[in-house]
């Protein structure tokens, strides 16, 4: 009785171990997985837009897909979201039209002064890319102005990668 207890004991003690094992072993990566990935070039979406604008105005905003530097040649999802100010909240969803050479446009009239933001929402097989770009319309308030210079100054402190640790 008391090797059948041992027998018991043992394969106690082995059994979270064997159960490691094969989970461990069942998860392992394709080793061609890789590969797949690194073939797959990265999209980019360039949107063209004056930076400036009259009030009441309709300008030419287009947004440009590209892969490994030629035009995107899948067919993608493309929205534009407008909103005025901080109130992102109250954004306008637009969806954008596309002319034959892939180029999206979005067709929309910025009716009064201050600074507007449009962010293209574009999706694309597993992918979804949503850069903003910001455009000044008519006529700003100094407080506007000011709040620019600070945002470009935090952008240039961004990407310039300094970063100061105390």
């Amino acid at each position: 009785m008391r090797k059948k207890g041992e027998k018991q004991m043992r394969l106690i003690k082995f059994t979270p171990l064997l159960l490691t094992f094969f989970l461990l072993a069942a998860c392992s990566a394709d080793p061609e997985a890789a590969d797949h990935y690194a073939k797959r070039e990265e999209v980019n979406v360039n949107i063209k837009a004056p930076e400036s604008i009259e009030a009441d105005s309709t300008p030419k905003i287009d947004v440009k897909l590209t892969q490994d530097g030629k035009s995107l040649e899948q067919e993608a999802t493309v929205n534009f979201l407008v909103w005025k100010d901080e109130n992102k909240a109250d954004a306008e969803e637009i969806p954008a039209s596309m002319d034959a050479d892939g180029t999206y446009h979005l067709e929309y009239t910025f009716s009064s002064d201050g600074v507007y933001f449009v962010k293209a929402d574009v999706k694309v097989d597993n992918i979804h890319l949503m850069p903003t770009k910001q455009i000044r319309v008519g006529e700003l308030t100094q407080e506007e102005i000011e709040k620019i210079k600070q945002e470009q100054e935090q952008k240039k402190q961004n990407d310039s990668g300094s970063h100061h640790h105390h």
